[in-house]
């Protein structure tokens, strides 16, 4: 895949009537430079996702992008040692030797790089072999210091890049970088960084961020200066100019490479001098594309690695659990609900519920059998990530009717829940099955907001719950925890699998 657009920025459009004539009057140029930001944002997996390549794959274009641009620079937008199964085993060491290895010139932080609290971020820093930015993160009360700058300064062809970091400030409630961390306001940050810059020498401005792209957009808008951000956190493809800004975002888990080029050069008409910068990208995918040989081999030791990490005990099933598909799409079973009450006891919620058809094992364990991280694995094979939603309980209802609604069929929609109790009729058409709802032992107000705890799937409106599409994430995708590692802390946590009440 490939997209390419050239447009002049907001800024340049305001002397276009006087660059039109430039070669038809006396001025002076500095010879322009190309410089070239190879992007990439939100990778968690070593391994990458179907249908598209790897790290090797991704090393393979940058590569190729640095022999086409001399002046390249590769950037990291943030989330790199959480969430995935390997990094929940080894806190992220072989993503950051992965960037290493591809010569990663600079980073910003990411909420999820706080996922195992600032003690961890500090070793992954310290292990990184580039600089991370925090330009809005500051240690409060005595804490030691991460390790991570405000700004970094790199010179191209006579013009200075200045580099700026900002996370965003719902980390405080998205990760865990504990209380002596603090995360100021973005804009504000990003203003008092690009002075420093400018005493810094830097005449090209570029804002490397970890946040929703509506901060990316406000960060556009209001603060003045800004050449380009290069963003993360919404696990989006996003090429713009906005406010005079190019803003790009390249999606995430390997999938593609952000390339934005900037054509700079330094003008004069009629006395005036002024900076040049026309921006132009391309959003290349990982598939279809040749590995990096020397890449490959590190992927390949880091999964043998995991495969003999996998074979570790979690604990012990106290009871017989039956994950066989005729189970866990027809009725509630005791290994569905302990899902759905690892999901709801990580995130605080008021429900637990999963779908039957994320449930993959087909088969039955013993009492006394004990579980391996494979064995949790193969039951939740998808990489689904534990989400928390607030839901109004009229949608509460409209989630319990779909998720009964064909039972009678084995369809993967079959709901395993806690915190909520209900009664359920086939012989009743499909939306008139459910009745006797209640949540917490109280019966369900349809106008009360109350929290619940899911998979990232069926939040999205996967196998039919449209109910939940438009519900306020509390806790997103970007943000949450994969389910195979909630299950196998809960597992620790409780010492095995229990009957439930």
């Amino acid at each position: 895949m490939l997209v390419q657009r050239k447009l002049v920025s907001g800024f340049l459009k305001t002397f276009l009537s006087l660059s039109l004539l430039v070669a038809l009057t006396p001025s002076v140029f500095a010879e322009g430079t190309k410089i070239t930001f190879l992007h990439t944002n939100d990778m968690g997996e070593i391994s990458g996702k179907p249908g598209y390549g790897g790290f090797p794959e991704l090393a393979t274009l940058i590569t190729l992008e640095r022999q086409r641009s001399l002046n390249a620079i590769t950037t990291f937008g943030g989330d790199l040692i959480s969430p995935s199964l390997m990094s929940g085993l080894s806190h992220g060491i072989e993503m950051v030797d992965m960037l290493n290895a591809l010569k990663v010139d600079v980073a910003v932080l990411g909420n999820h790089e706080f996922d195992f609290g600032p003690d961890v971020t500090r070793s992954r820093v310290a292990q990184s072999e580039f600089p991370w930015l925090a330009s809005n993160v500051k240690v409060v009360g005595g804490g030691p210091a991460l390790g991570t700058s405000n700004i970094f300064v790199k010179e191209f062809g006579g013009f200075k890049i200045g580099f700026i970091g900002l996370v965003t400030p719902e980390t405080t409630s998205l990760s865990s970088p504990g209380d002596k961390i603090q995360f100021d306001d973005v804009v504000t940050s990003a203003k008092e960084s690009i002075e420093i810059l400018k005493q810094n020498g830097a005449e090209i401005f570029v804002a490397l961020t970890h946040m929703d792209l509506s901060d990316d957009l406000r960060l556009a808008k209001e603060v003045s200066g800004l050449h380009a951000i290069l963003g993360g956190h919404d696990h989006r493809t996003f090429a713009s100019v906005e406010s005079g800004v190019a803003i790009l975002q390249a999606g995430s888990d390997l999938r593609y490479l952000g390339v934005l080029d900037l054509e700079v050069e330094r003008k004069e008409k009629r006395g005036r001098k002024y900076l040049s910068v026309i921006p132009s990208w391309k959003i290349l995918a990982t598939s279809n594309v040749v590995p990096d040989a020397t890449i490959a081999g590190m992927t390949e030791k880091f999964g043998t690695l995991l495969d003999k990490k996998l074979d570790v005990a979690v604990g012990e099933t106290h009871i017989p659990l039956d994950t066989r598909r005729i189970s866990v799409r027809t009725k509630q079973t005791t290994f569905g609900r302990f899902i759905a009450l690892a999901m709801k006891e990580e995130v605080k919620a008021d429900i637990g519920f999963t779908n039957g058809g994320g449930i993959r094992g087909d088969r039955e364990y013993e009492a006394g059998s004990v579980l391996t991280r494979k064995d949790i694995l193969r039951e939740l094979p998808f990489g689904n990530v534990t989400v928390l939603l607030e839901v109004s309980g009229s949608n509460i209802l409209k989630l319990l009717e779909h998720s009964v609604s064909k039972v009678e069929d084995g369809a993967g929609r079959f709901g395993h829940f806690v915190g909520v109790s209900f009664i359920f009729d086939t012989k009743n058409p499909a939306g008139s099955r459910v009745s006797q709802v209640s949540i917490n032992g109280e019966p369900v107000d349809p106008n009360k907001i109350y929290t619940l705890a899911t998979n990232d799937y069926v939040a999205g409106g996967g196998d039919g719950f449209a109910m939940l599409k438009k519900s306020k994430h509390v806790i997103d995708k970007a943000a949450g925890t994969l389910m195979a590692t909630t299950v196998m802390n809960y597992i620790k946590e409780k010492g095995g699998i229990s009957a439930l009440k």
